[in-house]
């Protein structure tokens, strides 16, 4: 697997994301966070942070439906930075394929657990997007 539309791939391939093993989502090289991060070297990192931070405000939230609204709120936020070029489409496309995995089904307790990994995975995208950033300055200084 080497780049966005394989791993949107395997996330759609899957019933919810807690079926996916951890280590497909978050290992270093071959795990679906990297390649993401590989792959958007355009990704403005501000943005990136940005929805992150939501997030992790979110996590702090006990049931679903206290996450619900502003969970599927994150879609056209992102969606107003792919249209003003902040964040690239491929990148947008990934977490639109992984939030589709979150609640599609009616257990709630494996809704939190896959909002979860969500959480994990994009938190695992933010760390790769840095450590990527710094390869490629470290790279630019070298030449």
């Amino acid at each position: 697997m080497s780049d966005i539309n394989d791993v949107i791939g395997k996330i759609n391939a899957c019933g919810t994301l807690s079926e996916i093993p951890t280590k497909d989502f978050l290992d270093a090289e071959t795990g679906y966070a990297h390649i993401v991060a590989k792959n958007s070297k355009k990704l403005n990192t501000t943005q990136l942070r940005k929805f992150f931070a939501a997030l992790k405000k979110l996590e702090q939230k006990d049931t679903w439906d206290e996450i619900e609204t502003e969970f599927y709120l994150l879609k056209p936020r992102m969606a107003v930075s792919v249209g003003r070029k902040n964040l690239p489409k491929p990148f947008y496309d990934v977490i639109l394929a992984a939030m589709a995995k979150v609640d599609n089904v009616s257990d709630e307790e494996v809704i939190v657990k896959n909002f979860d990994i969500f959480v994990k995975f994009f938190e695992a995208i933010v760390a790769y997007h840095k450590y990527e950033e710094e390869v490629s300055k470290s790279q630019r200084r070298r030449y």
